[in-house]
Order: structure tokens, then sequence, then C-alpha cells
């Protein structure tokens, strides 16, 4: 095999999306007209217990198909709630299992073997299918979805050097060889934070829910306010509905009124853009909600005499929803996410082998099993090495890489919420060279 290839290479081979060097990327190739997708059927639950060590013999061949036996072949199992209690849990592992295929399809590469094993949802059935995958001769593990699963199957494959790559946001699963590809709230803060510290913010607020991922997004929003010389100077929490919202909404307001006069507001739209405001008690709000509750929550700031055209209103990744243009008050709203060239492609490209618009985490095993064909390349073969490569990889969601403690970065867009849609506002990066990271 060749040598570990250039970034610029790697870019073409990973993704199928981005041509190498090209100042405007060229479309991905499509599956040609006459292509049919394979039928996909739901793998049966690995029935328990397994085996505690897979057998040598089996370890050391793998699960060779008849028409692959004369080939020096890559093992990627792919490991997934297809039996899952929960029927959203299943549909969604479907999705993936369809966005590898296609992965593995536009790759090219016929050494790669994708083999699914069911998790049913559950640690235990995760624990179960990664033995399963071991005895099969794995190279790789890609999935869980859920971090419980992932917990556990990391587990199993760390007892024989197996790297994972996760598609859970749990922290606790990360390290030691499981690397978690998906969209963490912190690189999104991180990016949002940055981008509007050098607007000339330095004072922000949090409004948003309690539990895990509010403190998620609050602890994300402390750590990038203090990266950037900034401050969080309130927070608020609510548990519940409209009334609890609205209690926490005034209570942030009470910091201070930042509403404009009739003929204020007239003036600052017409000049249009946004600088912070020097007497604000605060310059910019993060509202981690998405959704109906987001368009819930965001009219309650003005109605407590927070102006949006004085405060900047931020958002995670939950706002990326064509919904969120309906709402008034999220326009001129800010919020970081995906490179939108590379997810388009990615749609197109799906939607055209599928028949249906990909969910928004099917990329995640798109990326997963051409990040593995490209590995499977490289002199090394798969390898935390190569997988914790610096340069990183450009996949369907854009620039991302790992680093050693199996956490993602990811190099993301700044958008706008108007009222003629999302619009970017700061390109997502192409490279970490550009990113600070």
């Amino acid at each position: 095999m060749s040598r570990l290839l250039p970034r610029p290479l790697v870019v073409a081979v990973l993704t199928g999306l981005v041509a190498a060097c090209a100042s405007t990327p060229a479309p991905p190739p499509s599956p040609p007209p006459s292509y049919t997708p394979p039928p996909v059927e739901e793998p049966v639950r690995q029935p328990e217990p397994q085996p505690e060590t897979p057998p040598a013999a089996q370890r050391d061949t793998g699960l060779t198909p008849a028409h692959l036996e004369d080939r020096d072949l890559v093992r990627a199992a792919i490991l997934l709630p297809f039996s899952s209690d929960n029927e959203g849990a299943r549909t969604e592992a479907l999705r993936l299992l369809n966005a590898a295929q296609l992965a593995l399809f536009q790759g090219g590469d016929t050494n790669v073997v994708l083999i699914p094993k069911d998790t049913g949802g559950t640690p235990s059935g995760a624990r179960s299918a990664a033995r399963a995958a071991i005895t099969d001769g794995a190279d790789i593990i890609l999935g869980p979805l859920f971090g419980s699963a992932a917990i556990a199957a990391g587990e199993v494959a760390r007892e024989y050097d197996i790297p994972v790559i996760a598609f859970s946001t749990d922290g606790e699963a990360a390290g030691n060889g499981v690397y978690l590809l998906s969209f963490p709230p912190d690189i999104e803060v991180a990016r949002l934070v940055e981008y509007v510290s050098r607007q000339g913010a330095s004072r922000f607020a949090y409004l948003g829910p309690s539990g895990r991922y509010g403190e998620a997004v609050s602890t994300a929003l402390r750590d990038a306010a203090h990266l950037n010389a900034s401050e969080v100077v309130g927070e608020e929490y609510y548990s519940g509905g409209v009334e609890a919202m609205t209690s926490a909404a005034g209570r942030l307001a009470r910091m201070g009124r930042t509403s404009l006069g009739a003929m204020e507001a007239i003036e600052r739209q017409a000049r249009g853009g946004w600088e912070p405001s020097p007497t604000a008690p605060f310059q910019a709000v993060i509202l981690p909600e998405g959704g109906i509750r987001l368009r819930t929550l965001a009219p309650l700031l003005p109605y407590h005499d927070v102006d949006p055209l004085v405060v900047k209103f931020l958002g995670t990744g939950l706002w990326n929803d064509p919904e969120t243009v309906r709402e008034p008050a999220l326009r001129g709203g800010w919020f970081a996410g995906p490179d939108p060239e590379a997810r388009a492609r990615f749609n197109t490209a799906y939607a055209d082998a599928w028949g249906e618009e990909p969910s928004r985490i099917a990329s995640h095993a798109y990326d997963a099993v051409l990040l593995t064909v490209f590995l499977a390349r490289s002199e090394d073969g798969i390898t935390r090495e190569g997988i914790e490569t610096p340069d990183g990889f450009y996949g369907a969601d854009g620039l991302f890489r790992f680093n050693a403690a199996g956490r993602i970065q990811r190099g993301l867009a700044i958008f706008e919420v108007r009222p003629s849609g999302i619009e970017t506002i700061d390109p997502a990066p192409r490279s970490f060279e550009l990113t600070g990271f």
C-alpha cells in the first residue's frame, strides 16, 4: 500500500465530496442512474451470553465473504440499536446504516467489509455486539449510538486494542482508543463565543433549561468566555414550560433594561449590523433550545425589555432548523454549525441513493466509514496515530479531527437567522491551520 497521503489527498479520498486544492470544491460522485441500493435486512439481536474471549483461530482469520477470500480485508463492524425498544432509535439505526453503505459505495474500496451488529440499544447488548464483532475479526468498531452503549463497547474493544469511533456526545465514553464522532455543544459554543468576542462583546448571559444539556452549554459558555477575555455575568435556568421560562426571562431582565425607543429602534434597523452596547448589562445571551420551545422562549426576552437589536441572541445547533426563522425575535440571531456546502452535497447523495432525506446524524456513519476506507489504504492501516492525525479530515459536515483524549474538533461556520432563511456570515475553515485550535 502507499504511504500516508498528504492532507489535500486526504480530503479527496475521505469525503468523496471535496476535490483537493480547488478553490471551489467539486461535488461528490453520485451513484449511477442504474444503481439500486442493496436491500437492508434488520440484523438479529445478538444472543446472550457471548463467550468472554473470542476464539483465537477465528480472531486470526476473521469473517470473510466467499467472494472476497483472495483479498487482504479490513473489517469494520458497525454497532447500532436495530432492535431497540424505542422506534425512533430503530429508525435512526437504519439511516446510519444506509449512510455507511453509501460511503462504502462512494469510497470505491472493495477490500473493506462492513459488518452490522445489533446492540439492542442497551449497554449489555453493546458489550455482546462488540465481542461478536471482535470474534468476526473487526479491525475497527463504528458506533454505538448511545453513550452508555459506547462506554460498554469501549471496555470490550480496549481489551483487544481495537479502536472505536462512536456516535455519542457522552464525554465519559471517550479516550484510550474510543473517539466520539458527534456534535458536542462545547465546540459549537466555543466557535460562537470566539466570533462574538471578535465583534467586541465581552459580557455574556445564559438563559436555558436545567439538566444535562443546559449545564453542558453553560459550562462551555463560561470556559469559552474565559478564553476570550470575556465573562458570563448572568445565568438563569428553568425546568418546565412557559411559566418557568417566563419567570427565568424576567429574572435575567432585572439585570438592566436594554430596550430601545421607537425612533432609536428605527435608526438602528436602518444602519444594519450590530455593535455591542457598552452600557448593556449583558451584550449577548445564549438560548440553548430548539423547535417550539425555542420559539416560545425567544419572545419572552423582548417582553421583559431585552431588545434583540441591542443584545445579540445566540444559539446552539438546535437552531439549525428552517422553522427557526418563523420567530421574529430570533431574526439577527447567530449560531454555529457544520459547513453548509459539504452538508448539502451529502444530503443530495444520500437522497439520490435512498429516496429520502438523511437525518442530522446520519453523516456520522458516512464519515466514519470513509475515514476507515482512507486508513485502510495507508501503509500502517487502522491505527490510533492515523485516526489522530493533526491535519484532520474533511467529511459530510466539513473539517474535523480527533485528539488523543478521543474528543472531536470541528471547523464550523457561523450562521445568522434572517427573514429569508438561515445565511452563512462567517464560513467554515478548510484547514485547522486557520482555526487557531
